[in-house]
């Protein structure tokens, strides 16, 4: 009898003493983040929460309003999904009006009809029939019994509104590739690669075109070759729409090609020109030119009597926020606040929208008191949100919605795929912390879900905004909070 009490009272002791180490452990972390020296002059807020009961586990100002950089992503994403559900898909449509003669000649134009898909051509679904859409398309005129058009070919982007940029966003950004907009004709995702080629140190480098071929592009170039840089260090200046770029920073000397990537001027006249060339290519002569809903006074929207010839659907909305989220896909995330948008208020305005996408997390019982969203994907410096209201999306999608399998399985996993694979490398967050990541100038994020040693399910979210240190020595301060989240074990 001696004996069974002595052993249960040491096991007793040593599950005590391993609890009060691993409790210990995460107030030292969360002490070490809060008392770093690079941190000193920044802002600090971390929460993390017992999904099942609401308790706290840890906090540092978990109600100070921080810029969350990507984990923006987060709010857009998950609503989109509460108001779509996981099946919802995207239609492109192909129509021509008028009418077809014997001989094959179409008295009249065709139409490619967006309704705001980012996937037609996107590098991120190229196993998917949208990515040969151009393709398609060619297929379905041929078998339409088309061999002529007297008119024009036309990409409709009526869908969403003409002017898509946030207006917080910086001009730093705006013109290169992460800072393509939504359009409601997005393909390509809205980007093309510029090739450059270079000469010794301190020279020009010299613009040699662009993949895809972007017809009137005109690139003034300020970008150097050097010796110093092994890898372009670039910007691209100038708006949607706009078909003149700006592009300055550093090269690489004596290299043949050089890429940098930009935004498509107009994704829409882009869709239509592509598909005239293939026409005039493959047979089908077109007589007219090819335009965009921008061009009002060649073309009518709401065009009378159209046929329809093709459709093409999207990968679903599930998959889309799963690219999105585990790629941090800026592009993807601002369609998805367009579909707030439209669904809230019947509009793709960005700041209308915005305050859709508020309005719902007001209405799901959010406070969002300190909160200000102004975009979809966290590129604007402008976005502040508070570690309670991340972890309060995050409890909400697990306890509440029907869609929590899709949400959680769009979440990157630290050691899995994504932006967070590299993570907490050797510890029990492996395979079993995941959530997003966020990254812009002086900002780093993490939120998502993490199961303890002691099998407790928590939310939490961590935001340092204006370090002195290195982004990536920021990252691993973090992922100390991460890891010892994981390792909890009261």
């Amino acid at each position: 009898m001696k004996m069974k009490i002595k052993q249960f009272t040491f096991a007793t002791l040593l599950c005590f003493a391993m609890n009060a180490t691993a409790q210990d452990n995460l107030t030292k972390v969360v002490g070490q983040i809060r008392d770093y020296e690079y941190f000193a002059n920044g802002q600090i807020a971390l929460l993390a929460t017992d999904m099942k009961t609401g308790e706290v586990i840890a906090e540092l100002n978990p109600d100070m309003s921080v810029i969350p950089a990507s984990n923006t992503k987060l709010f857009s994403t998950a609503a989109a999904l509460e108001l779509y559900g996981p099946d919802f898909k995207y239609q492109t449509k192909l129509f021509y009006t008028g009418k077809i003669d014997k001989s094959g000649v179409l008295y009249g134009n065709v139409i490619i009809k967006g309704d705001g898909d980012p996937t037609l051509g996107s590098k991120f679904f190229y196993d998917s029939e949208n990515f040969n859409y151009n393709a398609k398309f060619v297929k379905a005129v041929q078998d339409a019994g088309i061999r002529r058009i007297s008119g024009n070919v036309i990409g409709d982007c009526s869908a969403y509104a003409k002017e898509m940029t946030p207006t917080t966003w910086s001009w730093e950004d705006i013109g290169n590739y992460y800072g393509a907009v939504p359009n409601g004709l997005t393909v390509h995702d809205n980007y093309t690669t510029l090739h450059f080629k270079t000469g010794k140190d301190g020279t020009t480098a010299v613009f040699t075109g662009s993949d895809p071929e972007i017809k009137d592009l005109k690139m003034e170039v300020y970008a150097v070759a050097s010796q110093n840089v092994t890898r372009e260090s670039t910007n691209v200046f100038g708006k949607t729409f706009q078909n003149q770029k700006y592009i300055e920073g550093f090269v690489p000397q004596n290299r043949t090609d050089v890429t940098v990537r930009t935004i498509i001027p107009d994704p829409a006249l882009f869709a239509a020109s592509q598909l005239l060339d293939s026409l005039n290519s493959n047979g089908v002569q077109v007589l007219g030119q090819a335009l965009s809903r921008l061009d009002s006074s060649k073309f009518v929207a709401h065009d009378t009597a159209k046929t329809l010839i093709c459709t093409l659907e999207s990968p679903t909305l599930f998959e889309i926020i799963q690219q999105t989220n585990y790629y941090s896909i800026n592009l993807y995330a601002e369609h998805c606040l367009s579909l707030v948008g439209l669904k809230q208020l019947k509009t793709t305005s960005v700041n209308s929208a915005c305050w859709a996408l508020m309005s719902f997390w007001k209405n799901k019982g959010m406070d969002t008191r300190g909160m200000s969203i102004n975009d979809g994907c966290g590129l604007s410096h402008y976005n502040i949100v508070t570690p309670r209201q991340l972890c309060f999306l995050l409890t909400y999608m697990h306890n509440t919605s029907p869609y929590y399998k899709s949400f959680n399985e769009s979440l990157t996993m630290c050691g899995g795929k994504g932006t967070m694979a590299g993570m907490c490398a050797g510890t029990r967050a492996v395979n079993n912390a995941r959530g997003k990541s966020g990254t812009i100038r002086r900002v780093k994020s993490y939120s998502g879900y993490v199961t303890t040693r002691s099998g407790r399910e928590l939310a939490f979210s961590i935001i340092i905004n204006n370090f002195t240190c290195s982004s990536t020595d920021t990252r691993f301060m973090m992922e100390k909070y991460i890891a010892a989240l994981a390792d909890y074990n009261k």
